[in-house]
């Protein structure tokens, strides 16, 4: 069978497919990795994964491309792998992937590149992927395509019940976009809504399936965690921050980059949802006054990240972080 026909069978599946050479030059990029990505193949084609494509990065937020290539070690030793990683959308944020990598070989057994297979893993209801763009749904948030606050008000009563009666536990993410107004200021409102619905699907792809991400106003999310305990607060609040930071959006030759502050807090069986939040927004403006792009919680912060900077523009300090 010729080639034709095997690269037409390759894109009826829904995995993403992709073939590179030895310097990790793609060479095939199949209909379901444009699904996944949102990159066409005459994009791709001819380019390594590095090069502001997918630089895929692991739970740590270290770059795979830079450092621990899966591909790269299936091309040395011949021997297959996989990884569970977050690519780069073209929209700007993390997508996490389950990707399989294998040798592709010479008629005399020679490695001569690698062949990629990925699709999409632990996906909450609220990530969208190209396919879903034009799809109109009147109780989402316009903008991001994540639940409106006033669902998220009725989420948030229920669960603070359900924790008064001992039902369940909660936790509540209080997301903040860092010096938002100097995108909209540099790049203009159309960009500011594309780095709006980035920074959601940040938030979305760092929670689990059963976790409720809400636009809560302007640049501010809050991310319901119900059954969640303070471990598992801490972790999902600092991989949210961290997709967000490995997030950027393409204009030209610059990369319009936010980086997110965080309050993170459990709730209590005498708090109401109001007295919940306000405990949530004070965290988060802890996180700002201490320099942005960090996690705080009831305990403190949970680190000492150095603030990202939008390309190319000087962030102003001002009195009330934003």
């Amino acid at each position: 069978m010729d080639k034709e026909f095997y690269q037409e069978l390759l894109d009826q599946i829904s995995d993403g497919v992709y073939f590179v050479t030895r310097n990790r030059r793609i060479t095939y990029w199949n209909r379901g990795a444009q699904q996944i990505t949102g990159y066409g193949a005459d994009e791709v084609l001819g380019h390594s994964c590095s090069e502001g494509i997918l630089r895929h990065i692991d739970d740590t937020g270290r770059q795979l491309c830079l450092h621990g290539c899966p591909l790269a070690a299936v091309m040395k030793d011949g021997q297959p792998r996989e990884a569970s990683v977050y690519l780069h959308h073209k929209d700007g944020h993390r997508l996490p992937v389950t990707v399989r990598g294998q040798a592709l070989r010479s008629p005399d057994g020679e490695v001569e590149g690698s062949v990629e297979v990925f699709h999409p893993r632990g996906v909450n209801p609220f990530a969208t992927l190209p396919r879903d763009r034009d799809r109109k749904d009147d109780s989402l948030d316009t903008v991001t395509g994540l639940a409106p606050r006033r669902f998220g008000e009725l989420q948030l009563k229920a669960l603070t019940q359900a924790v008064a009666e001992q039902t369940t536990t909660l936790g509540v993410l209080y997301v903040d976009a860092d010096n938002f107004k100097d995108v909209n200021d540099t790049f203009g409102h159309k960009t500011g809504d594309e780095v709006l619905r980035m920074v959601g699907q940040s938030i979305v792809n760092g929670l689990r399936r059963d976790d409720v991400p809400v636009r809560w106003g302007g640049e501010e999310f809050l991310a319901l965690l119900p059954g969640t305990d303070q471990v598992g607060l801490h972790a999902t609040a600092e991989r949210v921050r961290m997709l967000a930071e490995n997030s950027w959006i393409q204009k030209g030759e610059v990369q319009v980059r936010v980086t997110v502050s965080v309050g993170a807090t459990m709730a209590q069986r005498s708090q109401t949802p109001d007295d919940l939040v306000d405990r949530a927004d004070a965290l988060m403006y802890a996180s700002k006054r201490d320099g942005r792009n960090r996690v705080t919680t009831d305990t403190g912060p949970l680190n000492s990240k150095t603030e990202r900077p939008i390309f190319g523009t000087a962030i102003p300090w001002e009195t009330r972080p934003s």
